[in-house]
């Protein structure tokens, strides 16, 4: 049926098989005993068959195997064990009872474990009451001659050793089938799972994304000191007037990809892109003493690397660069398109810096400039008035200071 599961389908198989070989084969071994005068081992052969063939019958119409499997285990158990008990006991009849151990092994395969032990139990009780009654009822010789006991002995040892293997056979297989399968599932799910988990981390950094999966409160961590930087592609308005958006997207894609690059380069988490600006941050999440230094070499590479692009392409393209350092708050808020955000004066301050800045320059507050005087060259400006501010000391980062 559609719905069965693996395991169903692999006993309903089993059964099948059982049954076919009941009705096909089990009337040649009645017919072989009918042949040696041996009529009421022939007689249960024949029953066994016609029995076995009415309850697959009804097991094909219904698809109902309940019944036909407690019919086969059962025939299995008992047909042996009488036809061995007429047929001249363990030696006449050539240890026939051995087909009997097929009874305990499917009951395994349909019932589990624990209730097969009965089965089980109920095999060795009939093997132990053949070996009496051989004892007590059955004489030395047999009624069957030697040629026939041998013949019998070989016959029952090969088939039952061949099914008994080739059932083991099948059911290994289709486990290996089934791990393989399991194995192939896995291998998809995993390689799912490591896509989802790019694309997580392409919106949240790593450790943020480990507290997200763990927990479900609200992320919010505040940081004594982090540089900020913010990047803006200038005249932005005027290019995409007459660029078509397929080739704006184009560019801003092409720009930004050698800003992630340099952001990784560098150790850089970067935030966010906002229209033509880039924002970026060092010291978060994980605090780092030398956050200034490194937004500020992101800082001059991204102008080397943009003029290096213009060279290539043609067309000039400049960007304003603002940084600041200080305290924020940074985390995660929303349930849905969430990202990792800051939030603070000392933001705000960065954001200005580039927005009050100059094209091709690198403009930085008192606050960076401090962290960094000693190892970079820079130009001081005029006091500047800064919306919502006031007047600010800025200065224009150069380059590095060149040892002596």
């Amino acid at each position: 049926m559609p719905t069965d599961t693996p395991e169903q389908r692999l006993h309903k198989t089993l059964l099948i098989f059982l049954g076919a070989f009941a009705v096909l084969g089990v009337p040649w071994a009645g017919w072989y005993y009918f042949q040696l005068g041996l009529i009421r081992p022939a007689v249960i052969l024949f029953g066994y068959a016609a029995v076995s063939a009415i309850a697959l019958i009804q097991f094909l119409i219904t698809r109902r195997a309940a019944l036909f499997q407690t019919v086969e285990v059962v025939l299995l158990l008992l047909v042996p064990f009488l036809i061995q008990g007429m047929a001249g006991g363990f030696a006449g009849s050539g240890a026939v009872i051995i087909w009997s151990i097929l009874s305990p092994l499917c009951a395994l395969m349909f019932y589990g474990a624990r209730w097969s032990l009965p089965w089980f139990a109920a095999y060795l009780l009939l093997v132990f009451v053949s070996g009496i009654r051989d004892l007590l009822f059955v004489a030395d010789s047999g009624p069957q001659s030697i040629t026939t006991t041998v013949l019998f002995f070989v016959e029952n040892l090969l088939i039952v050793s061949c099914i008994l293997y080739m059932t083991m056979r099948y059911f290994i297989r289709e486990r290996e089938r089934a791990k393989a399968a399991l194995d192939e599932e896995h291998s998809l799910l995993l390689k799912e799972q490591e896509k989802s988990e790019r694309l997580l981390l392409n919106i949240l950094p790593k450790p943020i994304a480990d507290r997200l999966k763990a927990e479900a409160a609200t992320i919010a961590d505040g940081f004594s000191e982090v540089t900020i930087l913010f990047a803006d592609i200038v005249d932005f308005t005027g290019l995409s007037s007459h660029t078509s958006p397929e080739k704006l997207v184009e560019l801003l894609n092409k720009v930004f990809s050698m800003f992630d690059q340099l952001a990784e380069k560098h150790g850089v988490e970067k935030i966010k892109t906002i229209g033509d600006a880039y924002m970026a941050c060092a010291g978060l999440p994980v605090p780092c003493a030398g956050h200034a230094e490194v937004i500020a070499e992101m800082a001059l590479d991204m102008c080397k690397a943009l003029d290096e692009f213009n060279q290539e392409r043609g067309p000039s393209l400049q960007i304003r660069v603002g940084m600041n350092s200080g305290p924020v708050v940074a985390g995660v808020i929303g349930t849905k398109k969430f990202i990792y955000d800051l939030w603070g004066d000392t933001v705000n301050t960065a954001s200005r810096m580039e927005s009050h800045g100059l094209a091709g320059r690198i403009q930085v507050t008192a606050e960076s400039y401090a962290l960094l005087r000693d190892n970079y060259t820079f130009e001081e400006r005029a006091p500047l008035e800064v919306k919502g501010k006031g007047v600010m000391r800025t200065y224009l980062l150069t380059g590095r200071k060149v040892a002596a």
